[in-house]
Parts: C-alpha cells; structure tokens; sequence
C-alpha cells in the first residue's frame, strides 16, 4: 500500500525532528498527571501498531494523545492513501512539538472525551479507527471511562480501537476497572504484540465490535 507523509528512514532509526522526547520528558515533570511517560515512543511501537490495525481503504483514523508525534509519523506513512488522519492532544505543548513535527497533519488540541463533537466540527467522519496513546494509567477511572466512552460513540460501523499498555503493568492491568470497561464496550479484545525495543516495553491491544448500548 503507498503511504503519505515523510520518508521512512532506515530500519529502527529515530524518529526526525529537532530535539524529539525532549518536550515529552519535560512535560512529564510539569504535567504527570497528564502526560504519562517520560521518554517519546519508538518507531518499533508505531509500527506494532501499525501492524494491530485491519485498514479500511478509506475513511479516517484517529489517533488521541498523539503526543510530540512519535506515533502520528508512522501512521501518517503507513496508512492508505484514501484515509484522513486526525490527530487529538490534550496538552498544548506536546500539540505545538507535533504541529512543528508533522505541520500536514490535521491536529486538534482537545479531550478524547469529545471526539464525537470534535469530529463533526472538524468535518472529519465517524472515524474508522482509533488509535489512543493516552497515558491510561495516570487518569482517574472517571476520565478512563469518558475517554472510552467518546471512543466508542464516534466509532464507524465495525471500527476498530487500538491501545497499548506498559509490559510492566500488564499483570496489574487485567484486574484493573479499566480493563473491566474495555471488555464491557468491545466484544473483541486480542493483545497483538509484545514490542521490547520501545522504552519500557509495551503490549498493543486491539479492540473490535464495539458494543454501543455500553456508552
């Protein structure tokens, strides 16, 4: 499939971008209840990610806490040509890194929470893939569930959710209340991917046949 955006440059390389991580790294000791990682992800997790995804031909995809970009750039490459990619960040300085990253890229500063109306704003349709790199364990279970929530009312006809989760936590997430209110709205979820070449390691989960009556 042909891709946009930049070039890929050789296997596992960095990411380009003047001085990537570092806004991540900053705004993690300014903002930790907001930004939940103090090192941007790697190519490798963009990848694995990319690799979760079943794509559509066309549409849009979505992802949330899109951070300085690190993920974006890879579905910016990888994705199908047809599909419109929107990316969402809550926090305005991580957006700003990303805006001057990836300035092709349509990017809302705002609350996954709202996607629905973002994307009816944005003239952007249900989109048919959501890809959220939120930092899930540092939210409160109220804004986990508004989060889940806005994912599943803006979800196309058999869209499909895309997460990962730290390796470390795995074991301690499956008995959290948020992997209780992942099962209750997806009636597909399937860990796809262990990738160690990301700092820490990271699982990629896949959810499908969102269950509507659950938002």
């Amino acid at each position: 499939m042909r891709g946009v955006g930049r070039r890929p440059g050789p296997p596992g390389a960095a990411s380009p971008g003047p001085r990537a991580g570092n806004t991540v790294l900053r705004q993690f000791f300014l903002r930790p209840r907001e930004v939940g990682a103090v090192r941007a992800s790697s190519p490798a997790l963009g990848r694995a990610i990319v690799r979760a995804v079943e794509w559509p031909a066309d549409g849009a995809v979505v992802e949330a806490g899109a951070g300085d970009g690190a993920i974006t750039e890879v579905l910016a490459r990888e994705k199908p040509e047809d599909m419109r990619l929107m990316a969402v960040e809550l926090n305005p300085v991580c957006a700003e890194a990303l805006r001057r990253r990836l300035p092709e890229v349509h990017l809302v500063v705002d609350d996954l929470a709202r996607l629905p109306e973002i994307c009816a704003a944005e003239g952007v349709p249900r989109p048919k893939v959501v890809v959220a790199t939120l930092p899930w364990s540092v939210l409160t279970r109220e804004r986990q569930e508004a989060a889940l929530d806005g994912v599943c009312r803006s979800l196309a006809p058999g869209g499909q959710f895309v997460f990962f989760v730290y390796l470390h936590a795995v074991p301690f997430w499956r008995r959290t209340g948020f992997a209780r209110a992942i099962h209750e709205r997806f009636g597909v979820v399937e860990r796809t991917e262990t990738v160690w070449r990301n700092v820490p390691p990271a699982a990629v989960y896949a959810c499908r046949a969102p269950r509507r009556d659950a938002a």
